[in-house]
């Protein structure tokens, strides 16, 4: 259960920001996560619930925006969705991942 470590290491920095910025608490957070990190949602809102607990983040809620993996060709530029090893449009093998492994931090909404 990876999300619990995950969650953990937010909640740290979470914790680290309210001390310097001088929130009284956190009511939500919300984080966008590529779908690559094999997140499971669910697991992770009671997570957050449970690591939470006795800090001012306790009783805040967690939203969860899912970043699709995408594809992107270095050479024609040609973007898609999915993961594969050859572009549809031109064939190249010169394939990226351009999203879908993203764990950021979208919005946080406090009480000062």
């Amino acid at each position: 259960m990876h999300e619990l470590s995950l969650v953990g290491a937010v909640v740290e920095s979470l914790e680290e920001m309210a001390r310097e910025k001088g929130w009284k608490k956190v009511t939500k957070v919300t984080l966008r996560i590529g779908r690559m990190r094999q997140v499971i949602p669910e697991v992770m809102i009671f997570s957050f619930s449970v690591v939470t607990e006795g800090t001012i983040m306790e009783g805040s809620s967690l939203e969860i925006l899912e970043v699709p993996l995408m594809s992107r060709c270095s050479f024609c530029g040609e973007e898609w969705e999915g993961l594969s090893f050859q572009c549809p449009r031109c064939g190249s093998d010169q394939v990226e991942t351009a999203s879908g492994m993203e764990m950021d931090l979208e919005s946080v909404e406090v009480e000062e």
